[in-house]
């Protein structure tokens, strides 16, 4: 499967940070299947009612009602139960070094990245898929 064929979710509370993550990933033609998310409950439930699950997921952590930490803690075995297990780009406005170290206690965060999302960022992320 290539890229293009993967699914890539953009879970994040506000709507012109994904509106410009959605840009940026239309315009690298890089993947196809895109589905935005103003919250992690939300794509949780895309999943339960038969959605795709995601290969890649870009996370904001500073939403409400729950934040993109308390998504991994409450989902994590979920998630490491989807075939393949996504990919798990935290996406912040700020380069908290207490968020960074909370990220790498989450196996499933494989990268931590600067808001916005740039063409950049999101060929480092690609990269990181199987």
């Amino acid at each position: 499967m290539s890229s293009r064929d993967k699914v890539v979710y953009v879970i994040d509370d506000d709507r012109m940070d994904r509106k410009f993550a959605e840009r940026i990933i239309s315009r690298s033609q890089m993947f196809e299947n895109l589905e935005l998310f103003d919250g992690p409950l939300a794509a949780m439930q895309f999943i339960q009612d038969g959605g795709r699950p995601p290969e890649l997921i870009f996370l904001d952590i500073n939403m409400p009602p729950i934040s993109g930490f308390e998504f991994l803690e409450r989902y994590a075995d979920q998630i490491q139960a989807m075939d393949p297990v996504p990919v798990v780009v935290i996406v912040s406005t700020t380069v908290n070094p207490a968020d960074l170290e909370r990220a790498a206690k989450f196996p499933l965060v494989k990268k931590f990245l600067c808001k916005p999302l740039s063409p950049d960022h999101l060929a480092e992320a690609a990269s990181l898929l199987h």
